[in-house]
């Protein structure tokens, strides 16, 4: 299995950045780390593998970004409205330069993402709000609340950044006709912390009119990253 690290210095972040791809061909899935982790998360705790089957048969390229949760939203050394806006800049840098990097590198203009927990909430965030670029989502364990990092404080940033908040007030018929147009896939487990978080968004996604897989995985363990690794090769095309 081929794999390769791409670095360069990130207008959005200030600073330099690095990727890394799994595979060489097919459709691409965008990976988020849980909590703040690395862009290793998925191959250091065996999901890289669990997926060998799609990458080595050129089904799927995966790619790798950083969290930078650390500076955001877990960052209580600074003030909140800081952290939401470098949560912003986090955004514009995948927007604006990682996903053209993925489109360009990939010659696809379909691209999944996923991740778990934090992970998860990235990537149901960014496809509600750019469902044009971002076409399928798979979340386990999404963490679907922002409220708690925010120490109290609210702003636009925070309330359109918190999709249990600005999804049931969505009334653009346009992006609605696109999010319904795309695939969500939310995952949880029976001692999932986020259970009701998971619950609330699927019921606002039904109130919108927005099919989208609850898959309530029965299976736990003391190795959840090898469940988590099941999970993925059944959502994982």
């Amino acid at each position: 299995m081929k794999k390769k690290s791409h670095s360069w210095q990130s207008p959005s972040l200030g600073r330099k950045t690095t990727l890394t791809v799994y595979g060489t061909e097919g459709t691409p899935l965008l990976v988020f780390p849980d909590n703040g982790g690395k862009r290793t998360e998925w191959e250091e705790n065996g999901l890289i593998r669990a997926l060998s089957f799609q990458l080595e048969n050129g089904h799927n390229q995966i790619y790798c970004v950083d969290s930078i949760d650390q500076e955001s939203f877990f960052n209580t050394t600074i003030p909140p409205r800081v952290r939401i806006s470098r949560h912003r800049q986090f955004e514009s840098y995948i927007i604006d330069e990682v996903l053209p990097f993925i489109m360009k590198t990939a010659n696809e203009l379909f691209v999944m993402a996923a991740g778990v927990g934090m992970g998860g909430y990235h990537a149901v965030n960014l496809l509600l709000k750019h469902p044009a670029v971002i076409q399928k989502a798979i979340s386990i364990s999404g963490k679907f609340q922002i409220r708690p990092f925010m120490d109290d404080y609210f702003d636009d940033d925070v309330y359109y950044n918190n999709p249990l908040e600005y999804l049931p007030n969505l009334d653009d018929e346009n992006l609605l006709d696109e999010i319904q147009n795309t695939d969500i896939r939310l995952v949880v487990t029976p001692d999932d912390p986020n259970l009701d978080l998971n619950y609330m968004l699927s019921d606002i996604l039904r109130s919108k009119a927005v099919e989208h897989i609850f898959d309530y995985w029965i299976e736990t363990g003391d190795h959840p990253w090898e469940i988590r690794g099941d999970i993925l090769q059944r959502h994982v095309p």
